[in-house]
């Protein structure tokens, strides 16, 4: 039988299918954040030695069109730092401070979903397993201990053996999914929270 047969995904009253589609999504989710990290994974150290390089130079339209090209989150902090650069502190600070927190929720944006999947999963599983040995337990009452009642009570028993295995399965790969990518947030944030340092640094001695 196989795992994308209509037998197999109708399993547990379609629960079984119901499972993958999740799994389907946790999957979908995971590989969408994976590329948003590798695609801004950027030494924010070797960025900012070029944007302080531009501004030394009074080149702040070049540092911007720079921060703009790269686009990561660090690179936005800088930008309004240097967009805001005639602002007073104050002002300035305030500025580069609320840029920076609208960053996180981009960071953290389609995390949270791996986090409920991993806990529903074992009880989308859970579900199954009772519905299947109430299916077993129905049918060797209605036919009696036979053949026939005794192969569907094993088909049940498999099928709720199965959707153990998925669900554990999915929770198992939900939770590496998170929080490995919660890791890569937390740097992110770190980077940020340094990067806003830096900038305003670099910009207050320009005053």
């Amino acid at each position: 039988m196989s795992i994308f047969s209509w037998k197999f995904l109708s399993i547990g009253h379609g629960l079984m299918g119901l499972m993958w589609t999740i799994a389907l999504i946790g999957s979908i989710l995971t590989v969408e954040r994976l590329l948003f990290f590798k695609r801004f994974n950027i030494d924010a150290t070797i960025f900012l030695d070029g944007i302080r390089n531009l501004t030394n130079d009074n080149k702040i339209t070049e540092a911007i069109d720079l921060c703009e090209r790269e686009g990561f989150p660090a690179a936005n902090v800088v930008r309004t730092a240097l967009l805001d650069i005639n602002l007073p502190p104050a002002e300035l600070k305030a500025h580069v401070k609320s840029t920076a927190l609208l960053e996180i929720p981009r960071c953290e944006q389609r995390i949270a979903p791996l986090r409920t999947i991993a806990k529903i999963s074992p009880i989308l599983g859970l579900i199954g397993v009772i519905l299947a040995f109430f299916n077993a337990f129905r049918s060797l009452q209605n036919e009696g201990v036979n053949y026939t009642s005794s192969n569907i009570f094993s088909q049940e028993i498999t099928a709720a053996m199965l959707l153990i295995v998925v669900s554990l399965a999915i929770n198992v790969f939900s939770n590496l999914a998170y929080n490995f990518l919660y890791g890569k947030v937390k740097e992110m944030v770190y980077q940020l929270e340094w990067t806003y340092n830096e900038i305003l640094q670099i910009v207050f001695s320009k005053k």
